[in-house]
């Protein structure tokens, strides 16, 4: 179901009232893509359409759809470069800007739905990417700083114990890394099975599931938050407030102590490198990660749960992890 915060366009466009060339980016998003979404792409990226909206109406002059120029879009662009986002962030909303425009432009051959609404698709050349760092491995002793700094959370607030429930977050990113809004927003117990050891969820990116399988350290410490929850109620119970899952992730480091603060991505990129290490050759990673399955064998042929059942199996786990037995 779609939220009640969401702006729809306005009845008059629906009832016919509105010349087409007059429709606006969240109007021709509303008419023309989201009606095409299925319900598992709806619930992966419909956020991140949102956000792009939102963005285009607040550093824009919101203009229909057929006013929107190669230069109003550089401006666009611009604006994001000027606040110092990323040129992936930039990318990332220009792609899903982009499909809404191609979905209102000239049919062609490799744009079959192209409703013809305007005359050309405004194009923005996309930033540049930033020159790739070699991932950063997080060691076992910042692991195990950052876990016992988990001790002065207190957030989020109204749970029993908000020291476990991050606990369990750097558990789980260590040993499945999952994306942070598909951990903090989307995994639910239902998700949960202690019996296979295992998580399944659909990522938010890819609308696609994944199912990973972990150590019985993991499950212990779900073990240790569940209290009867219903199965659709997240495991740890996070608010919809970015603003202070970060703020109290910016407290847990700077209580532990380390000297180089890491990211939720470090830890995805963690658990990738020693998955790959304990079991060379099998690129685990990737398949936990969600990456695999990009050729024909991979995606019809090849079952990789063996190779990722050893890899996990084979996973070190930090000291710290096994305070949850005291």
């Amino acid at each position: 179901m779609i939220s009640s915060v969401i702006k729809f366009p306005s009845q008059l466009v629906h009832q016919g009232y509105e010349p087409k060339f007059r429709l606006t980016v969240r109007d021709c998003f509303f008419e023309y893509v989201f009606p095409d979404m299925d319900p598992e792409e709806q619930k992966g990226t419909l956020s991140v359409y949102m956000t792009t909206i939102n963005h285009w109406e607040t550093r824009t002059n919101n203009p229909p759809i057929a006013e929107i120029t190669n230069d109003l879009l550089r401006k666009f662009k611009k604006s994001f470069q000027l606040e110092g986002y990323s040129p992936e962030s930039i990318k990332k909303y220009w792609r899903h800007l982009r499909r809404i425009l191609r979905r209102v432009g000239p049919p062609a051959d490799r744009n079959p739905l192209g409703e013809d609404l305007i005359d050309r698709i405004p194009y923005m050349s996309p930033p540049k990417s930033a020159p790739r760092k070699i991932p950063r491995l997080i060691t076992e002793d910042e692991m195990n700083a950052v876990y016992y700094a988990c001790k002065v959370a207190t957030w989020p607030k109204k749970v029993e114990s908000p020291a476990l429930i991050w606990q369990t977050a750097l558990v789980i990113f260590y040993n499945c890394g999952p994306r942070s809004q598909d951990v903090f927003r989307r995994l639910c117990w239902l998700n949960v099975d202690l019996q296979y050891q295992r998580i399944s969820f659909v990522s938010q990116k890819r609308s696609k599931l994944q199912g990973i399988p972990f150590q019985e350290l993991v499950g212990l410490h779900f073990e240790a938050l569940y209290h009867g929850q219903r199965p659709e109620e997240t495991v740890l119970q996070m608010t919809k407030c970015n603003r202070s899952l970060y703020k109290e992730w910016k407290k847990i480091l700077n209580a532990s102590g380390i000297r180089e603060h890491f990211t939720f991505q470090d830890l995805r990129k963690t658990c990738n490198s020693l998955l790959n290490a304990a079991n060379p050759g099998a690129n685990a990673g990737k398949w936990v990660l969600g990456h695999g399955g990009s050729g024909v064998n991979e995606e019809y042929y090849h079952n990789p749960g063996p190779e990722v059942i050893k890899a996990i199996e084979n996973l070190k786990q930090p000291e710290s992890f096994w305070s949850i037995l005291e």
